[in-house]
């Protein structure tokens, strides 16, 4: 998928694309932002606009054809977006909980001195959240004097938690979440999932496609139960809210924790913005009306000045997240002050 099909992050595509075509784009980056906004297909259409023949032909002949994009269509395009060329190494945990070193070793340090075989860059897309101290250790060197025709990305969601050198030595774009009518579109689009299904699904992706996937697949379900047990223990006893707040922080999924906890917060906010709805007397645009009867029983307890400082409590929330605070500790502070 070229950059030119990808889905929101205007600012950050058109300043890529401007880079492409200068032949400007830095050899060390780090895409940031919430999980499941589309930084890695971004990662992946970056490879392909860098090595793409079709492209590089028409800058050096100075055609119609688009320079500053993939084509999108050639065998390089085509092989580069299936996993499978030989010149662009996605590399995160796989089976295991973190990246070994070991095998960072093997796909990225020990080669990328290498010349590429065959594209005109070597390009190593690394989930940088999956590296353990000592793998961001040693990238430190490749990142500060990376070959000439090699790029290194590094994704997270979690920028924060890496070490401040590594930070420091990489060109940081920033994401942010995508609009709901946007994580609609890929959903449909991309998804296979019919436009009802994914309004309703977006409604509650806090602008996550991996999210809102993560809900059609059967997370949903747990993720809603934990962030109504909040909202029911809000105003009561401190020991209602405290076990309120152990079912928003435990789960059974294969998520992060620190993933888990983000994804039931922005479930919880959609809640909150459909409270607000009912508390201005605008049942007509209430998204969550599967649990609709839920939230007309607890709309009494929630009027609008009650609604704006849960969202207060929910941004403060996510920025503690986001600058690796505990998510057991950040869910005993929702809880508590909503």
């Amino acid at each position: 998928m070229p950059l030119g099909s990808i889905v929101g992050h205007a600012p950050i595509l058109t300043l890529l694309r401007q880079a492409v075509v200068r032949d400007r784009v830095p050899h060390s980056l780090l895409f940031a932002g919430p999980e499941g906004v589309g930084k890695r297909a971004v990662a992946i259409a970056l490879a392909q606009a860098v090595n793409c023949p079709v492209r590089r032909t028409a800058t050096r002949a100075a055609t119609a054809a688009s320079n500053d994009d993939a084509c999108g269509k050639c065998p390089t395009c085509d092989r580069i977006a299936r996993g499978v060329h030989s010149d662009v190494v996605m590399l995160d945990r796989g089976g295991d909980s973190i990246i070994k070193l070991k095998i960072l070793r093997e796909r990225v340090l020990d080669v990328i001195g290498y010349r590429p075989f065959e594209a005109a860059k070597r390009v190593f897309i690394i989930a940088a959240d999956d590296l353990r101290e000592d793998g961001q250790d040693a990238l430190l060197k490749t990142l500060e004097e990376p070959p000439a025709s090699a790029m290194l990305i590094l994704i997270s969601a979690y920028p924060d938690t890496l070490s401040a050198t590594v930070q420091s030595r990489c060109r940081r774009l920033r994401f942010g979440p995508l609009a709901e009518r946007d994580v609609a579109r890929v959903l449909v689009a991309h998804g296979g999932v019919d436009k009802t299904k994914a309004g309703a699904l977006s409604a509650a992706s806090g602008g996550s496609v991996a999210r809102a996937l993560a809900e059609q697949q059967g997370d949903i379900a747990d993720d809603y139960d934990a962030a109504l047990g909040v909202l029911r223990a809000a105003g009561r006893s401190v020991g209602d809210s405290l076990k309120a707040s152990s079912a928003l922080a435990k789960h059974d999924s294969d998520r992060r924790d620190r993933e888990a906890l983000t994804a039931r917060l922005d479930v919880l906010r959609s809640l909150l913005r459909d409270l607000g709805a009912l508390a201005a007397r605008r049942g007509d645009v209430v998204e969550n009306n599967d649990v609709a009867d839920v939230l007309a029983t607890l709309a009494p307890r929630f009027d609008l000045v009650r609604v704006t400082s849960g969202y207060a409590a929910l941004a403060r929330a996510e920025s503690a997240l986001e600058r690796n605070a505990s998510p057991k500790i950040v869910a005993d502070w929702i809880a508590l002050h909503l």
